[in-house]
C-alpha cells in the first residue's frame, strides 16, 4: 500500500502558495465523455495580493484616481497581512538572516531549511505534521477567499436518512442536503461536495454527484412504489366493502346439580 510522504505534501502546498502551479480537472463533454484538462494558476499568495491591490485601486502604472478605486476588501488585506507575518515567523525559525520582503521567498527559504532539519532527524514527526496542517490551512483559507464555493440546496430528501430539513453549524434551519461547488472556476464538478447536515452523509466530485442523483431517484422510486401499493390496498377495501367483525355465539353448557 502506498503511503504519502509528508515532506512531499508540504512541498506541494508550498508550491501552491508561492509558485505558478497546475491542476488537473475532469471536464465532461456534451456527449457525457470525460477528459482531463490541465489548468495553470498563479501562486495563491500572489492572487491574494493582487486582490488586495485591486481593491486599493492599484494599477500597473500606479495608484488609480480616488474616484476610480473600489471599496477596500478589508478581509483580504487582513488575511494577506496574517500570511505575510506567518511566513516571516517561519523564516525566523530556521534563519538568523534578515527576512525577504515577499512572503513567497520567506516560505520557500523556510521549506529548504526545514526539509534539511527533517532529513537530519532534528524535527519530530509531530512537528512536521503540525507545519503541514498549518500551511494546508493557509492555502485553504486563501482559496476560499479567492474562490468562495457556490452553495446550493437540494429540495429532495436525503436518500440516506430521509431528512428534508435540518440545522447547520451556524444554527440556520435549511434543506438537509447542501452542495458546495466551484464549477464556475474549474468548469467541472471536480471540486464539488454535497453533504447532509442531518446525518453527515457526503458525496464528492463528479462521480459523487452522479451517485447522489442515482440515490435520490432510487429513493423516489421506492416512495412512489410504496404509495401505489397503499392506494391498491385502499382500493381493495373500497371495491369489496368494509370487513365486518362477526361475533360467534357459543351455546351455554348446562350444569346439573
Amino acid at each position: 500500500m502506498h503511503h504519502s510522504n509528508p515532506l512531499d505534501e508540504l512541498l506541494n502546498v508550498v508550491d501552491r502558495l508561492t509558485q505558478v502551479h497546475r491542476s488537473e480537472v475532469l471536464v465532461e463533454d456534451d456527449d457525457g465523455t470525460e477528459q482531463r484538462v490541465t489548468m495553470l494558476h498563479d501562486a495563491l499568495i500572489v492572487q491574494l495580493r493582487n486582490l488586495v491591490h485591486s481593491s486599493l485601486g492599484y494599477t500597473v502604472q500606479g495608484a488609480g484616481l480616488a474616484s476610480e478605486r473600489n471599496v477596500i476588501d478589508a478581509d483580504a488585506l487582513e488575511q494577506y497581512e496574517q500570511v505575510r507575518a506567518q511566513a516571516t515567523r517561519l523564516f525566523k525559525e530556521v534563519s538568523d538572516a534578515k527576512p525577504f520582503s515577499s512572503p513567497e521567498s520567506n516560505l520557500r527559504h523556510w521549506y529548504i531549511e526545514f526539509k534539511n532539519q527533517v532529513n537530519g532527524r532534528k524535527v519530530s514527526t509531530e512537528v512536521l505534521h503540525a507545519k503541514l496542517r498549518k500551511l494546508n490551512g493557509m492555502a485553504y483559507a486563501i482559496d476560499n477567499k479567492l474562490n468562495p464555493p457556490t452553495a446550493l440546496e437540494i429540495t429532495a430528501a436525503c436518500p440516506r436518512c430521509d431528512a428534508t430539513h435540518g440545522t447547520d453549524e451556524q444554527g440556520i434551519y435549511r434543506r438537509a442536503i447542501l452542495v458546495e461547488s466551484r464549477i464556475v472556476q474549474y468548469r467541472s464538478l471536480d471540486h464539488t461536495k454535497a453533504r447532509c447536515i442531518v446525518c453527515s452523509a457526503t458525496w464528492l466530485h463528479g462521480r459523487g454527484m452522479r451517485q447522489l442523483r442515482y440515490e435520490i431517484d432510487t429513493r423516489e422510486d421506492v416512495r412512489h412504489a410504496d404509495k401505489e401499493n397503499t392506494e391498491i390496498i385502499e382500493n381493495l377495501f373500497e371495491d369489496y366493502g368494509t370487513i365486518e367483525v362477526r361475533s360467534i355465539s357459543v351455546p351455554e353448557i348446562e350444569t346439573r346439580p
